[in-house]
C-alpha cells in the first residue's frame, strides 16, 4: 500500500499527507480551512441566514399592499380599522416551543396574526431599526422574535429600554422560520 505524499509549504521536501509535522523542518502539516468542521458550520449558517433574509423580504412586500387596501377607504373609518384589531397574548417562551417542536406548524399558526408577546430584551439595533425579544427564563437564548420598529416614537420609547427588561410588544407577524425565529412588525408597546 503506497502511502500518499505531498510536498512540506515551508521547506519543499516531500512528506506523508497525514503527518502531523514535517520530518525534515518540523514545520506543521495543517489541515486547509476547507477541510476543518467549523468552516462548513459557518457556511451552512452564512447560507441559511441570507435565505431567510431574501425570504422575510419577499414577505414584507406582499405585506405592503395589504395593509394599503385594509387603508384606503379611509373616509373617517381610520379610528373604526384600530379597534378591529385582536392582539392574541403569547409569552416568547411559547412561540419558541412551537417552533422547535414543528416549524411547519408554528408557522401555519402564526403567520401574519397580530400578537401581544412578553419576552426579555435581548438585542437592540444600534440603527433603530430592530430589537429582539427572548424567552424571560433562558438567559442563554439567542434564537427570539426580531421585531422591526416602524415610527419614530418607537424608536423614542426604545431609548429608555434596557438589555435584560421584560417587555411587552404588540404586532404582527411577518414571517416563521427555523433559523431566524420570528420577524415581527411593532404597532406599540405594552404597558
Amino acid at each position: 500500500m503506497k502511502e500518499k505524499l505531498k510536498t512540506c509549504p515551508v521547506c519543499g521536501k516531500e512528506m506523508a499527507a497525514g503527518a502531523k509535522a514535517c520530518p525534515s523542518c518540523g514545520a506543521k502539516n495543517k489541515k486547509p480551512i476547507y477541510r476543518r468542521w467549523w468552516f462548513w458550520v459557518l457556511v451552512v449558517l452564512v447560507i441559511a441566514a441570507v435565505g431567510s433574509a431574501m425570504g422575510s423580504e419577499d414577505n414584507g412586500g406582499t405585506d405592503t399592499p395589504q395593509q394599503e387596501t385594509t387603508g384606503t377607504p379611509e373616509s373617517g373609518a381610520g379610528q373604526a380599522e384600530e379597534p378591529a384589531v385582536t392582539y392574541t397574548a403569547y409569552s416568547v417562551g411559547q412561540l419558541m416551543d412551537d417552533l422547535d417542536s414543528n416549524a411547519l406548524k408554528a408557522e401555519s399558526t402564526y403567520q401574519d396574526q397580530y400578537v401581544e408577546l412578553t419576552g426579555r430584551l435581548n438585542v437592540i439595533d444600534s440603527e433603530g431599526d430592530y430589537i429582539s425579544i427572548v424567552p424571560q427564563d433562558d438567559q442563554f437564548a439567542i434564537l427570539g422574535v426580531q421585531c422591526y420598529l416602524q415610527t419614530e416614537e418607537q424608536r423614542q420609547q426604545v431609548l429608555e429600554m434596557q438589555i435584560d427588561q421584560v417587555i411587552t410588544v404588540r404586532g404582527q407577524i411577518t414571517s416563521v422560520g427555523e433559523v431566524m425565529g420570528y420577524l415581527l412588525d411593532v404597532d406599540d408597546f405594552g404597558a
